[in-house]
């Protein structure tokens, strides 16, 4: 190798070199542009790859406890009855339905109410259900994919003084699926309070305090009248009222005296028929109690003797509660010369001769 360089070397000088020095110049130069390359592309190969900067994309859903991120769970409900009854129960049908592909496990739902009201009651009637009430939470253990479960439920809530007239509740459903936990809320329809009205029918010979305001013989006697007051009242708490009416029969023995006391509305009395009918078209709420109070005379027959004559019978009672639009309607018990809230006079009807 070394003698082929030296003779090449020695043509080149003799041929190129001697005659002109820029053969020289240009060979030197084109020596120095390989050598260059060839040091180049030795760096190349054995210098480290670069590293280009990427973000990563996280494609994995963290196990977050409070997630409001919707799960696979489905709540479809129906409200059966949207106007309720303080401290009476109410119908709701539930159904729980997995969409995803994972099993839904430990699932809790907790009914969440507005205005600081609270459930004293709740139930799950479907014998047939996996759904198990315990310490005011529907629990059901698994739901697997695609499955369905169905509860019927009865909720009741607790009968305090508030003002509130409208809930607002939903349903918190908390559970685990596929390695994460999750707490959805599934609102439902709001709930509206009906009115809690109360309706009171008394009879007196002497009232309350004392004073008398019957007249005649008592107990009552055989051919001789004797005379009652009998009083309705309207207790109504809640919502304002309208086209509210007591309605009444007097029966064998009986009839309309002439004096009558009325706080509100009109006293109407259909002789031919009997019937009375006390009519108010509002009752707002915040007038305070609606009373209206009238005498009968009791004229007893051979027979009533031996026994306690009725003095008013088939009271029934109609009324709409102007909020929720609910109808209230209701037969009351008749009254009879036992006058059971007469301190004095209790337990001495009994028709003599």
């Amino acid at each position: 190798m070394h003698k082929a360089l030296k003779k090449w070397w020695k043509l080149r000088h003799a041929k190129h070199y001697v005659n002109n020095h820029w053969h020289l110049i240009a060979d030197i130069l084109l020596l120095f542009i390989i050598l260059g390359l060839v040091a180049s592309l030795i760096i190349i190969k054995y210098s480290p790859a670069p590293q280009v900067n990427i973000a990563p994309i996280d494609h994995v859903v963290k196990d977050i406890a409070t997630s409001t991120i919707p799960g696979s769970l489905l709540i479809n409900s129906e409200l059966v009855k949207s106007n309720i009854y303080l401290g009476q129960a109410f119908n709701l049908k539930i159904s729980l339905e997995n969409s995803g592909n994972s099993e839904i496990k430990n699932l809790q739902i907790t009914p969440q109410l507005s205005s600081s009201f609270t459930i004293s009651k709740i139930e799950n009637v479907n014998a047939a259900s996996f759904v198990k009430v315990v310490g005011g939470k529907l629990i059901l253990e698994n739901l697997a994919p695609g499955e369905i479960q169905e509860a019927d439920i009865w909720l009741t809530i607790k009968d305090v003084p508030n003002s509130a007239r409208n809930i607002s509740w939903a349903l918190k459903a908390k559970y685990q699926e596929a390695g994460s936990d999750y707490i959805n809320d599934f609102s439902l329809k709001d709930l509206k309070i009906i009115t809690n009205l109360k309706i009171k029918t008394e009879a007196y010979y002497n009232s309350p305090l004392g004073d008398q305001l019957g007249s005649g013989p008592v107990p009552p006697i055989l051919g001789f009248p004797t005379n009652y007051w009998i009083f309705f009242e309207v207790d109504n708490s809640g919502n304002d009222l309208s086209g509210v009416s007591v309605n009444a029969k007097l029966p064998e023995g009986i009839t309309l005296a002439n004096r009558k006391t009325l706080s509100a509305g009109e006293f109407n009395y259909d002789e031919s028929q009997k019937r009375l009918s006390w009519t108010i078209k509002s009752a707002p709420l915040n007038n305070g109690l609606y009373q209206v109070g009238f005498e009968v005379q009791l004229m007893a027959t051979a027979n009533q003797v031996n026994t306690n004559p009725l003095l008013v019978s088939n009271i029934s009672y109609l009324a709409t509660d102007a909020y929720t639009g609910e109808k209230l309607s209701g037969s009351l018990t008749p009254l009879d010369t036992s006058l059971p809230l007469d301190t004095i006079n209790r337990g001495q009807g009994i028709v003599v001769k």
